[in-house]
């Protein structure tokens, strides 16, 4: 019944304009290819009552509803509710972590990982190889043709090709990149054991899980990925496993807990991710939290020389002020979102959006983002509508809190900007998505609304 409760709000608040609209949101091509000629345009207050009669509906009388949706081209606000009051914005966070780490970082920053040796090396490596992680990503299954002991397998050749054929020490990490906890502040306990709660360390494998086999009672098994609840342990693991199938035997074994300080050591060989356009990618379009919080840690790190949540938020706090944001718009506390600490306005995302639209590096940021109808997050969202192919946003959930961000190209080719984040609702977050989509279907079917 709540569904149908904002349909027939949707259909007041339009009007006669109901059955031009659905015309309209049968399209399904991208924006990009040619279509049928632009919808007349709404009115701005034909427009707001649309908007208003579904987020006031009665579905929601419990819910907070923060909207912004603006023309950053002729400096217009389309509709505007709460746009200036702070909301929990789950995996939009990721949005403003994203952004910065382009800003900060640059688009062809690449995550390092050395290799190095506390001895002299010949056939035999006659002391410890010290491996000095910085949070890198992308040792996982997506980044690594489908396997992530792929990258451990390139790191066990790389030695092969010294000659080295044994290693008469252990394998110990260097460092630290990272200095504080492995979870974020304000995380939930009871999500720790999920991949999606992986906690993340400067040594880091498959983005947080492994695939578990679970024996049921009746017998019957099943494979299920649970979260690594010791990264760096897993790290040296999948390391040793690929040194051994290349015949390189490690006489010491691991030693997790030992630390290497960078001085006087023989350097052995260095990795290099790929740029972080790709890393971005892979942040943004299946929202991964993990690669978001090594993303924080890292702009801490590069930017204050510590690698803490504590000092990312600093780096985070300050880019935002430098992009023109209110100071009291904004509650950082991670990268990823998962934190219920973290708040913001729709003011400061879209100010976030819009600093991006005006950036070189705009068409990188913008081909990371989910695209409605076609992958990552939104790939079974506003199939069957103008929106499909055309809007670019970011989603986020957490325990009552639904958002969507991102861009949309109205029917004669405006290109808007929009925040929808929704707190504290009991309705399931299908309806939520509803209303955004409607109101992104709507948008897309036509020209941009006009006074």
């Amino acid at each position: 019944m709540r569904a149908v409760v904002w349909r027939r709000a949707a259909a007041v608040a339009l009007g006669s304009l109901g059955a031009s609209l659905a015309a309209a949101c049968a399209r399904t091509a991208p924006a990009s290819r040619p279509g049928p000629a632009p919808l007349p345009a709404l009115s701005l207050r034909d427009f707001g009552r649309f908007v208003d009669t579904m987020v006031t509906a009665p579905a929601f009388r419990n819910a907070n509803w923060g909207i912004l949706i603006v023309d950053p081209a002729a400096s217009d606000t389309l509709y505007s509710r709460n746009a200036g009051k702070l909301f929990m914005p789950a995996s939009n966070q990721k949005l403003l972590t994203g952004a910065t780490a382009l800003a900060q970082l640059g688009a062809s920053y690449r995550f390092t990982t050395r290799f190095a040796s506390t001895g002299p090396m010949d056939s035999v490596m006659r002391g410890d190889l010290v491996v000095f992680g910085t949070g890198d990503p992308t040792f996982s299954d997506t980044l690594q043709g489908g396997d992530y002991r792929n990258a451990f397998r390139a790191m066990a050749d790389s030695i092969a090709t010294r000659g080295i054929r044994r290693i008469a020490g252990a394998l110990v990490r260097g460092g630290p990149a990272f200095t504080d906890a492995q979870c974020g502040y304000g995380w939930e306990l009871d999500d720790l054991d999920e991949p999606y709660a992986a906690c993340v360390d400067e040594l880091f494998v498959n983005e947080g899980y492994q695939r578990v086999r679970r024996v049921r009672r009746n017998g019957d098994s099943a494979t299920v990925a649970a979260a690594i609840r010791d990264p760096r342990g897993a790290f040296f693991s999948a390391l040793s496993e690929a040194l051994a199938e290349r015949g390189i035997a490690v006489a010491g074994g691991t030693d997790t807990l030992r630390v290497v300080a960078d001085s006087g050591l023989a350097p052995v060989f260095t990795l290099r991710s790929v740029e972080l356009p790709a890393i971005l990618a892979r942040m943004l379009k299946p929202s991964q939290n993990q690669v978001a919080e090594l993303l924080f840690k890292t702009l801490g790190r590069e930017r204050t020389g510590v690698g803490t949540a504590d000092s990312a938020r600093r780096v985070v706090e300050r880019q935002l002020v430098a992009w023109g944001a209110d100071t009291a718009g904004f509650a950082v506390r991670d990268g990823s979102g998962m934190s219920r600490h973290d708040y913001v306005t729709p003011e400061t995302i879209i100010r976030v959006l819009d600093e991006m639209r005006r950036a070189p590096t705009f068409p990188l940021w913008y081909a990371a983002m989910p695209v409605a109808g076609v992958d990552g997050t939104l790939e079974n969202r506003m199939r069957g509508t103008a929106a499909a192919g055309n809007v670019r946003a970011k989603t986020g959930t957490v325990d009552k809190a639904r958002s969507l961000s991102g861009y949309v190209t109205a029917a004669d080719g405006r290109m808007l900007e929009f925040s929808f984040l929704c707190n504290n609702f009991t309705v399931p977050n299908r309806e939520v998505e509803r209303v955004q989509d409607a109101i992104l279907a709507t948008i897309a079917a036509r020209a941009r609304p006009r006074r």
